[in-house]
């Protein structure tokens, strides 16, 4: 389906935004810089995002979006919301692997960098990264909940906090700018994350 020239002209200004994010590295570029950076009036930016806020939710949206989409097509599991179905420790290897994968590029932890930069003085920026992270966790859960059904809502919650917390932070310890990076560390927080989805009460993290 072709898309509206609505929905390509917001494309091309999130597109300008994430450069502005990931190539000179502002976190306090107000909404000038984006409309200049996207070579429009800033009353045309504000046409379809109002404020500073509403576009970093946006580009975080889409971040997500295309995330998702990635990690459905790599993993062949259905990821939307209400998605059912056991979970396989193959399944979760499958997902993990295109999960830090995914978190593997250097322009994608550049642009979190700075919306949590924004973010620390910026309450309506800070909302809409927790909106993001609660997103993102929505989706988490509904993996949690299929490597481990009957598990008590609140550990589902606890379990896809700590997933995710494993995976952000490894994102840049594991980027250039720390150069942590190996294939075994891969492989260990694959592990950690699989013995988090499918753990039986055994205490112990298998393969440690």
């Amino acid at each position: 389906m072709t898309e509206s020239k609505g929905a390509l002209r917001k494309a091309a200004l999130l597109d300008a935004a994430e450069e502005v994010l990931v190539t000179k590295g502002n976190a306090n570029a107000a909404m000038r810089d984006f409309a200049a950076a996207a070579g429009v009036r800033i009353g045309h930016l504000q046409h379809y995002f109002p404020t500073r806020a509403d576009l970093i939710r946006a580009v975080l949206e889409r971040t997500l979006e295309r995330s998702l989409h990635r990690l459905t097509e790599v993993a062949g599991l259905d990821l939307g919301p209400g998605a059912g179905g056991g979970l396989t420790r193959d399944d979760s290897h499958r997902l993990l692997t295109a999960l830090i994968h995914e978190h593997s590029g250097l322009a994608d932890v550049k642009m979190h960098l700075e919306i949590w930069a924004l973010a620390a003085s910026d309450e309506q920026a800070a909302a809409a990264l927790r909106a993001f992270y609660q997103q993102y966790s929505g989706h988490v859960q509904g993996v949690v909940r299929r490597g481990r059904p009957g598990l008590p809502e609140p550990e589902v919650e606890g379990v896809a906090s700590a997933i995710i917390s494993l995976f952000e932070g490894a994102a840049v310890t594991r980027s250039d700018i720390a150069g942590l990076r190996t294939e075994s560390g891969d492989q260990a927080i694959i592990r950690a994350a699989q013995w988090m989805i499918h753990e039986q009460g055994t205490g112990v993290v298998y393969g440690f």
